[in-house]
């Protein structure tokens, strides 16, 4: 054998023997990520039943939520966007949207929106470190719609995306879909 072939004999077993090394480690940190993800959903999920469980009323069987994870270099270094649907959650005007900080197993509401319409967006722009939101107002004597901007002001998130502080967005304002229009969400129960 030349030394060419032997030295590509060679490298092909040791590009090969390293694939079998590093497909087990792959595959941990998939399953690593994934089973991070169902502890965040199922603390999620029970923060929201907790929550949203009505004590003169009940349940809403029909209750759907949506969540996204926003990451930041900020103060807080997540918050986790749920829009919550159903026929206790939602109006004319839109459904509910929560904005929420991890805190330890549970979470703290950072903002709390009655009207809210798909879809939802995380903006390029930040207020007192954190992630500007884009939603779309329209409905409930609201036509046109339009998209504002709920900008964090040190302790939480606008009330109502249709009122100050809340803004009108211009169109064209760069960002990211966090829940899209088509979310059908997940049944809370």
């Amino acid at each position: 054998m030349t030394k060419k072939r032997a030295l590509a004999r060679f490298r092909s077993t040791a590009v090969s023997c390293l694939v079998y090394l590093l497909i087990p480690a792959f595959g941990c940190v998939g399953q690593q990520q994934q089973s991070s993800t169902t502890n965040l959903d199922s603390a999620l999920k029970k923060f929201l039943q907790k929550e949203l469980t009505d004590p003169q009323f009940g349940i809403d069987k029909t209750t759907r939520y949506s969540a996204a994870v926003i990451k930041s270099d900020g103060p807080s270094k997540e918050e986790v966007v749920v829009y919550v649907s159903g026929e206790s959650w939602c109006g004319s005007g839109g459904c509910r949207l929560w904005i929420l900080e991890p805190a330890g197993a549970s979470f703290r509401i950072i903002g709390e929106e009655a009207i809210v319409q798909l879809p939802i967006r995380v903006l390029r722009s930040q207020s007192h470190g954190r992630f500007d939101i884009g939603v779309w107002v329209q409905g409930g004597g609201i036509q046109p719609g339009y998209e504002a901007l709920l900008g964090f002001d040190g302790k939480s998130y606008p009330d109502n995306p249709s009122v100050a502080p809340a803004r009108k967005l211009p169109q064209g304002v760069p960002g990211q879909i966090l829940i899209s229009s088509a979310a059908g969400g997940k049944l809370l129960y």
